[in-house]
């Protein structure tokens, strides 16, 4: 058996719905659906109520007590061996949790910490942005050693075994329950890349399976949470480092080693996002919410440090593009990033 769990806490009860249904249309039958309601107030129980499955179980908090207070709560609950944290708004494809069944299966022998398929990217309205392109021959999914597949937020780091790159995201992902009480259940309240953080903690201990088909709908949202708040406020940036400290503590706590600069792969994966043509800079300039000399002085404040980072920025020309776009009046930004289908 697999439980799915769905935190939900932003008053979107039609996605929701769209969700729930993704989950009881699956191919594979035996699952439990949990949701936990962390503070909606919208028509959410009477969604849930819509659907008359005995695998459901809705649970609501008497207080709202944040994302990962809620998904620790959701795996001490779940039944299963194997559980999901999909997020109220994304979709599952029809046979996606049919292929992670069968793949762990396949690997029982092995000490799996996760499997993880590849992902399609959709916008707010559930229009596709992006679908990933198949990186495997001859087989369905790679199994990777401890260290050698860590989570960041760009595509442009360091590739897995030095060929695959993989669109992957954390609602898609699939725990052992036993192994993320272990190693993901004490991950603080960070404002971002908490996810990164959970998934970073249990593969650099555990091997992990990443899955070369998309399995999952993430849609991309303007409200998606903390995350958001801190982009319309330019704090992404710090925030983002924050979390860089404490995996540097984490992994130096835990003694471990790497065949590469780890520190330097890590800064260097933030400064391609920070100023790739679809990247933070960008995102930086469509989402803040302060005034036109606020936003101005965080995109000095990103510029000053990727260059801190890599002098040779200066003869990418991905750097000046991120730049002028970013400078853009906001509007005409967000209109831009909508035909580009980039943000």
């Amino acid at each position: 058996m697999i439980s799915v769990c769905i935190p939900t806490y932003y008053n979107r009860a039609s996605l929701l719905k769209e969700s729930i249904r993704s989950v009881l249309e699956q191919s594979f039958p035996d699952f439990e659906l949990i949701i936990l309601n962390d503070g909606s107030t919208d028509n959410t129980e009477e969604t849930v109520e819509t659907f008359q499955d005995s695998r459901i179980k809705y649970l609501e908090n008497e207080r709202n007590l944040g994302y990962i207070a809620s998904i620790n709560k959701l795996a001490q609950l779940a039944k299963a061996d194997w559980l999901m944290f999909l997020s109220d708004d994304d979709i599952l494809l029809p046979d996606c949790l049919q292929t992670m069944n069968k793949t762990i299966l396949e690997n029982e022998n092995k000490e799996i910490g996760f499997v993880v398929p590849q992902t399609v990217n959709i916008s707010s309205k559930g229009k596709t942005i992006f679908t990933p392109k198949l990186q495997l021959e001859n087989k369905d999914y790679l199994v990777l050693n401890p260290k050698e597949f860590i989570f960041n937020y760009t595509l442009c780091g360091r590739k897995v075994l030095g060929q695959y790159r993989f669109n992957t995201c954390f609602p898609g992902t699939l725990f052992k329950k036993q192994i993320f009480l272990e190693r993901g259940s004490s991950c603080p309240a960070l404002p971002v890349a908490h996810d990164l953080f959970i998934s970073a903690k249990i593969c650099l201990k555990y091997p992990v399976i990443i899955i070369d088909k998309p399995l999952i709908k993430y849609r991309s949202q303007e409200d998606r949470g903390v995350s958001s708040n801190q982009s319309q406020q330019g704090g992404f940036l710090n925030e983002y480092l924050n979390y860089l400290n404490l995996l540097f503590d984490f992994v130096e706590k835990e003694d471990l080693e790497f065949d590469y600069d780890f520190k330097k792969y890590c800064f260097d994966s933030l400064v391609k996002y920070l100023f790739a043509v679809n990247g933070g800079l960008v995102k930086l300039g469509a989402r803040f919410a302060g005034s036109y000399q606020g936003r101005l002085k965080k995109i000095r404040e990103y510029i000053r440090f990727g260059i801190k980072q890599n002098k040779k920025l200066f003869f990418c020309p991905g750097f000046y593009i991120s730049i002028l776009a970013s400078l853009l009046p906001r509007k005409l930004l967000i209109l831009t990033a909508k035909l580009v289908k980039r943000i």
